[in-house]
Formats: structure tokens, C-alpha cells, sequence
């Protein structure tokens, strides 16, 4: 049990910035013994998560909670650590447990205005007025302003998403109407899974080979048709009408993870029959982590970057009426990976270095088309980026895709 309030010393902090997970680990279990606190009992059991050492990262965790159940990265990274090792009930409870630890702990609003960029405004505005219309609810329900004026709103937004070039604009919204917009009522949509998620099929064998290839370009394989209709539909719905878009980036997408309320008995179910599908690919592997981006429909998506696993899943759900440029949307992946000795950081924000890399080594870029219900597998190490997209207007036709990381399990 904890015994203090003791940090992490800076030391181990750096060693875990820098990846030598296996040297923070260490120096983690000897603070364990020494001077445990809650935040040495977390960052223990997320070294050793991200080491695949399931067994230690759960005691540490279970731990963490014990120490304080209110402790918000601690129930997070229990839950996560179920999933790992596939306890589905008990690691949705937990992500349950910490996402009302979050909503309860969040500063109330001051009453004066509050900055949003004018992207995430939009989705917030477009998706309160949605729902008002699936459910058929009265409107102002949700979003408690005349008509008129959300016309007016919409307008201005698109107007200014279209005229800005760089970095999107933060914008101050005031009074009841702006903290609906900045932080909507939180809403997840229930529903039971289908008894099959993914489509049976007879060439999950074709799938492993083309994964493992030949040469520069192994490690990348296409999957058309990969959900059955009834969980795409599912997850279609989960996606338009639950409010955890809550993580805005400059480019103009908007993520939605874990912590945020992307999670379901869907999510879990899908990466378990993904694992049982290819035991040759994902076998010895758990699921990591997990999240979708939404994209504004003609802004950028993800820049190049590397993905912090052994093995990726992208998928896109949005109708292939939606994009306005068929054959393009998707995902370009280069035939290159990251040096063993980057950091995340390098591999996720130095974009300057990465493409500077890419030229050194010669690398060349595949680009995979988009299209609804098609996935690809690849090497989390390898770089990858959304390709350039022009999808249709309006709240149901914007692009989104699911990513989920997969780790080697070691213990």
C-alpha cells in the first residue's frame, strides 16, 4: 500500500521519455519497495504495459486504485490493462468508473466565455442539431437556441474553416449557449453487439502472407468487407450519436479515445475476433490502446508519423457516398520505419526529421484508397499519414476511422 505522496523522481521520467522502458521498470520496482506512492504504483504499471508484462502492470494498477479509487490515470490505465488481457466486463466497468471520475472533477464552468476551436465547435454544433433530428426530439432540446441562429452559426464556421490556410482559430463562446457547444451533455450510445462482428471469410491465410511479403514493402496488408453489416451499422450509430469527440487538433480533425468515452462491448469484441481470426499475426499480441479522428471534410487529416506498436489496425466507417474523390482519402504508407532509437516523440512530432529520413533512406510511399469497411494491417513502426481528402458536407458524411494498436505480449 502506498505509504507517500512521493513523485516519480525526473530521472525515471526522462528514462521513460526517452523508451528504456526496461531500465525504468527496474528502477520503478525498486521504488515500489522503497517509497510506494500512487503515481510510482502508475508509472510502473504502465512501463511494464507497455513491456507486455500484463501480470506486474495489473498488480501495480490494482494497487494504484486501492491507494486512492479516485485517482483518474490509475482507474484508466486498470482498465486498459483488463483489456490487455481480455477481462471485457471488468475493463468497461472500469472505463465507466473513470470517465465519471473525470466528468465530476472537471473545473465548473466560470460563466464567462470559453475558447474552442472553431473545428470542434462545428462537429459540437452539427451533432447537437443531429441528434435532435434522429430521436426526434423537440428542437432546442439539446442545443437550446432558435433555428435561425444555428443557421447563422453553421454559416460562420464553415465560412471560417474555408478562408483559413494554417492552424484553425480558437473562438470565444459565452453563456449557456457557447458552454453547450464547449462541453455538450455527455451521451453514449448503448447497444448489445452482434454474435459475429467481423465477416466470416476463407482468406485470413492470403492476409498473414501479404503481411509478411517480400522485401521493402512487408508488413502491410489490405482487408476489404471487414466488418459484418450489423456491427458496421453499430458502430456507425456509436460514432454519430455519442458525444466523446473531445480531443481538438490545429489541423481541423477531432480525436475521441478511451478516456473520453470511446469504448463499448463492440470495440473489444471486434479486436478479440481480430486476435482469434490471425493467431499467426496477433496471437501473442493484446490490444494496447485505441481511437478514432474524425476529419473536417476538406482539412488535413494525421500528418506522418509512426504509431507506438507492433502491429496497427486502420479502419474507415463512413459511407463511400461521402467522398467526393473516389480512390483517394485513405492512407499513404512508406516502406520505411522508425529507427529503433527514436523517441515517440521524434516519431510522432518531428515532422521536419521525418520526411528528412525518408529521403535518405529512399523510401517510397504506397497509397491506399479509401473505402467504407476496408482495413488495413500494418507495422506500427512503419510512417504513415491520411491522404489528402475532399469529403461531402454535412455531420453524417464526415470521414472517420478507427485505429487500434496492438502490443507482443511477454509475460
Amino acid at each position: 500500500m502506498a505509504r507517500s505522496q512521493a513523485p516519480v523522481p525526473e530521472g525515471i521520467k526522462r528514462t521513460i521519455a526517452n523508451g528504456r522502458y526496461r531500465e525504468a521498470a527496474e528502477a520503478l520496482r525498486d521504488l515500489v519497495r522503497r517509497e510506494p506512492s500512487v503515481a510510482v504504483f502508475v508509472a510502473s504499471a504502465d512501463v511494464n504495459l507497455q513491456l507486455g508484462h500484463l501480470g506486474e502492470a495489473k498488480e501495480n494498477a490494482l494497487m494504484a486504485v486501492a491507494a486512492d479509487p479516485r485517482d483518474h490515470s490509475a482507474r484508466v490505465l486498470l482498465a486498459r490493462i483488463r483489456t490487455a488481457l481480455d477481462e471485457r466486463d471488468a475493463a468497461l466497468a472500469d472505463f465507466r468508473a473513470a470517465l465519471e471520475l473525470a466528468r465530476a472533477q472537471a473545473a465548473p464552468a466560470s460563466g464567462g466565455p470559453i475558447a474552442l476551436p472553431a473545428h470542434q465547435a462545428l462537429h459540437n454544433l452539427e451533432q447537437l442539431i443531429y441528434l435532435e433530428q434522429v430521436d426526434n426530439l423537440v428542437p432546442g432540446a439539446l442545443l437550446p437556441v432558435a433555428a435561425g441562429l444555428r443557421e447563422v452559426a453553421q454559416r460562420k464556421l464553415n465560412q471560417m474553416l474555408d478562408d483559413v490556410g494554417g492552424e484553425i482559430p480558437t473562438i470565444p463562446l459565452g453563456g449557456q449557449y457557447g458552454r453547450m457547444l464547449a462541453d455538450p451533455p455527455m451521451m453514449m450510445h448503448d447497444e448489445a453487439p452482434p454474435s459475429v462482428c467481423l465477416n466470416r471469410r476463407n482468406d485470413w491465410n492470403d492476409v498473414v502472407q501479404a503481411f509478411a511479403g517480400q522485401g521493402r514493402g512487408k508488413g502491410i496488408a489490405c482487408v476489404d468487407h471487414f466488418l459484418t453489416p450489423e456491427a458496421l451499422g453499430q458502430l456507425q450509430r456509436f460514432c454519430l450519436r455519442s458525444t466523446v469527440w473531445r480531443r481538438p487538433y490545429p489541423p481541423g480533425y477531432i480525436g475521441a479515445n478511451p478516456e473520453s468515452g470511446f469504448f463499448s462491448p463492440l470495440l473489444l469484441q471486434i479486436a478479440a475476433e481480430l486476435r482469434q481470426a490471425i493467431p499467426e499475426l496477433l496471437g501473442e499480441h493484446h490490444l494496447s490502446y485505441w481511437w478514432s479522428f474524425v476529419c473536417q471534410h476538406q482539412r488535413p487529416g494525421i500528418d506522418i508519423h509512426a504509431d507506438q506498436s507492433d502491429i496497427s489496425l486502420n479502419f474507415w466507417i463512413t459511407p463511400d457516398s461521402a467522398n467526393l474523390q473516389p480512390g483517394c482519402g485513405g492512407l499513404d504508407v512508406w516502406d520505411v520505419a522508425a529507427p529503433p532509437d527514436w523517441t515517440f516523440f521524434d516519431y510522432n512530432f518531428g515532422v521536419r526529421d521525418i520526411r528528412a529520413f525518408l529521403r535518405q533512406e529512399g523510401a517510397r510511399a504506397t497509397s491506399f484508397a479509401y473505402a467504407e469497411n476496408r482495413a488495413l494491417l500494418f507495422r506500427g513502426s512503419i510512417f504513415h499519414q491520411t491522404a489528402a481528402l475532399r469529403f461531402a458536407e454535412g455531420f453524417e458524411n464526415r470521414r472517420r476511422n478507427v485505429t487500434m494498436l496492438f502490443r507482443r505480449t511477454h509475460s
